[in-house]
């Protein structure tokens, strides 16, 4: 029984401090990237170089691992907000159409709230590859969505009774944006370390 416990305290004690040290993100060191290139391959690069650069101070290079991380974030916030909305829509609404439109919307984010998870976990692992294809994934799910609304176009937004006063083009368009730059941080992460 002595031993027993003896080598139940031993494996405890391996855990205890050896567990932290495999915990810790994959992590090259910094490395750094100009925001410019990372904003002139998205969608929108003005748009990615107005809501970037002043998150980064006066800088125009920033730590890469730094940008994919905060740009899941930000992006993985806005997909709640969307899916969140999108909710409301649907218990606000009596058009039968429109709740169909709303719920399958809801589920399409729910999808992309799902990949950048994932993109998460690949990028705290160091397997940019799988960041970039989350990223990408996030972004077909909610094409799908926006296509389904009529009268959308980028830039352009959606009839005013689609919108019931939410900016959902403006919060759709956003998270379009910051998974770009999610797809492109970890595409220059494969290319260029």
């Amino acid at each position: 029984m002595a031993s027993s416990n003896a080598m139940l305290l031993s494996l405890v004690l391996v855990f205890v401090f050896i567990g932290p040290s495999l915990a810790r993100p994959y992590y090259h060191g910094y490395r750094t990237v100009e925001l410019r290139t990372i904003c002139d391959g998205t969608i929108n690069p003005q748009y990615c170089w107005d809501n970037l650069s002043p998150g980064y101070g006066t800088g125009t290079t920033e730590d890469c691992y730094r940008v994919a991380d905060g740009s899941i974030d930000v992006a993985y916030n806005s997909a709640r907000e969307i899916h969140d909305l999108l909710g409301n829509m649907v218990e606000s609404t009596n058009d039968p159409q429109l709740r169909t439109l709303y719920r399958s919307c809801a589920a399409r984010y729910n999808t992309a709230i799902r990949d950048l998870e994932h993109a998460k976990k690949y990028l705290f692992s160091g397997d940019y590859q799988r960041v970039a294809y989350e990223a990408t994934h996030a972004l077909q799910d909610v094409s799908e969505c926006k296509e389904r609304f009529p009268g959308y176009s980028y830039g352009g937004g959606f009839p005013g009774y689609l919108l019931d006063s939410s900016r959902l083009a403006e919060r759709m368009q956003d998270f379009e944006v910051r998974c770009s730059i999610l797809s492109n941080v970890a595409n220059y992460f494969l290319t260029n370390y």
